[in-house]
Parts: C-alpha cells; structure tokens; sequence
C-alpha cells in the first residue's frame, strides 16, 4: 500500500500508541497526551501521522509556544515527539512528516521554528529540511556524589533515586522566604515581565504558561517561590530523571531579575535539599545574565563539557534566527 501523511484525530490515537510501543518499548498514557497537545495554552498543535492502510508508522508533531523574538511576542511551533516504524525507516518518512508539519505552521503565522535534535535527527534537520545549527547550550551541575563522576566518565550505570519527600514547610533567610507552591499565582506575570529582557529570545513564563507546564504536569514537578517583604522575587521548578544510567536531578525553570542573586542562590540551595541523596547531580542551564551565573557558582554549580544541540529554521520572510537565546531544560519535551 502506498504511504500517506493524514493529520491525527482521536479515532487514532490507539494505533499511534502502537507505533509508540513498536518504537520506544511503550507510550505515554492517555492524560498526558491530552495535557500536551490539547492543554496547552496557545491552544494550537499540529499531529501528522504516517499511515500504511490503517497501520500507523510515522508520527511528526509541533507544540505552539508564546516566545519574545527580538522584543516582540510571537507565537512559535516547536517540533516534538517523532518517531518512525523500524520498519519502514530509511524511506523519506521523518521529513515528509515534518515538512508537512512546516507549511502549516508558517501558514498559522510562526516566524521560524526550533528544536533540540538527537543524533538521528539532527542530521535530518540541517540536511534535507534545510535547517541551521544556533549557538549549542552548555550544561552546568552540581555533583552531589563524588563517585558519579568516574562511574559517568567509565559508562557505568549507578542506582536509581529519586526526589527526597516533599518538605512542605517555608524556610526563612532574613528577609527572604522560600516555600513551595502547588500552583503559580498571577504575580508571576510581574516577576516574568521584570526578569524578561535578561533572556534575549525566550519562551513567555507567565502563570498561564507556568502552571500548565509544571503544576498541571502528569509527571511530577516542585515549584519553590522566592519572597522579600511578601513581594515575589524569584520562582525555581525541579525535576528529577533517571536516563541512561544517570539518577539526576533537574532544574527545569527559573525566572529571577539579575539583580536577585541573593534569592537565586536560596532557590538553587532549597532545589539541592529536595534532590541530595537520591541524584548523582543536579544539572541546569543557567540564564545568560552574568548575575545569575554568579548566583550558580556560589551554589557550587560549574559548566559542563556536555552541551545541548540548538537548531532552528525560517518558515516565514520576518523569521530571524540571530541571538541571544535562553532556554530551560523545561522547555524541552523529553524534561
């Protein structure tokens, strides 16, 4: 049978979980397939499907993100969650999928496009699709277990851990508190507003955005709000993974003026606690701002010799792909 591109309904959503399962040993479960693709504030998403008769082999998708690009708020597809039948690979399906997925999203108005390829993809990306490489995005840690380090360098795998119990009590540092959230309240779009133009091009981290990525999340997010005199200075979200024998914890947001370092140095040491004795290290990348580097040094963070790949694409004629960038490990759809 021949192959056809067909955009994804929920009548298919069975099959495209085979696919899942054929491709990665299993699938997300249903609520968390709602909360990405139908949940998401922008409301906009794109789910192209490779079909062979009533088989699925193929799957493409892109996530729409409020972004300020040059200043200016607009709305950006981000490709996410592609996979191809082993069978049917090396037969052109990947970038059929997402060219599909391209001319759509240019014909919604995103400007460009970007993403975070593996080593399968990222040669996709930049050959056939006509993608660039952006700037890579250095990964900074701070080791918790002195023996992970050999263990990491010698391919070794380590045990499993995970976050400690959640602690609900506030801890106070003079004037400054910090406490845990179940939810972001709306005094984080002022925060975000304040810390915004140390980011360069970045996703908007408003509440809407906040609590749909982290609070409303199927997986499990801790949210810490950094205060002084009851006024919001600083908001940090950890995360924890066990990947490829690493138990690590992650830092997957943090929105804070330059000029708060001392609340940035609260959050990160409050993030530790929650992740000391069952992670190998907590791994971040940092805002770009000179401050908030600082803030991590004195947290006892270093850089990395591991980087993130960046890559992205122009859809549309005002779509500029030129820096500076910052992005969360939050901001990717594997975290």
């Amino acid at each position: 049978m021949s192959l056809e591109p067909t955009a994804y309904g929920p009548a298919k959503q069975e099959a495209l979980f085979a696919l899942m399962d054929r491709v990665w040993g299993s699938h997300m479960p249903a609520p968390e397939f709602d909360w990405w693709f139908e949940d998401n504030p922008v409301g906009t998403r794109l789910v192209t499907l490779m079909q062979d008769g009533d088989e699925v082999v193929g799957v493409a998708a892109m996530s729409f993100f409020r972004m300020i690009l040059d200043g200016a708020e607009s709305v950006v597809a981000m490709p996410v969650h592609v996979a191809t039948d082993p069978d049917y690979r090396r037969r052109g399906i990947f970038p059929a999928l997402e060219a599909v997925n391209e001319k759509q999203a240019a014909a919604a108005g995103s400007p460009l496009t970007l993403t975070f390829p593996n080593a399968a993809s990222h040669p996709i990306f930049v050959g056939p699709l006509g993608w660039i490489d952006l700037p890579h995005r250095r990964l900074w840690a701070r080791v918790l277990r002195p023996g992970a380090v050999p263990r990491y360098l010698l391919r070794r795998p380590g045990p499993p851990g995970g976050l400690r119990a959640a602690d609900p009590e506030p801890r106070e540092l003079g004037r400054l508190r910090i406490e845990p959230l179940t939810r972001v309240g709306p005094e984080a779009d002022a925060l975000w507003r304040a810390a915004a133009p140390a980011f360069g091009n970045h996703i908007v981290k408003d509440a809407a955005y906040l609590n749909w990525r982290f609070a409303q999340a199927p997986r499990e997010y801790r949210l810490f709000a950094a205060s002084r005199d009851g006024r919001l200075v600083g908001l940090a979200v950890l995360g924890y993974a066990y990947r490829h024998g690493v138990a690590g914890g992650f830092l997957a947001d943090l929105i804070a003026p330059p000029g708060e370092r001392a609340a940035v140095v609260a959050l990160l040491r409050r993030a530790l606690d929650d992740v000391r004795g069952g992670a190998d290290a907590l791994i971040a990348l940092p805002p770009p701002a000179r401050a908030h580097r600082a803030a991590f040094l004195q947290a006892g963070f270093a850089p990395t010799h591991k980087s993130v790949r960046f890559i992205g694409k122009a859809l549309r004629p005002e779509g500029r792909l030129s820096g500076p960038w910052h992005f969360a490990l939050g901001d990717f759809d594997f975290f």
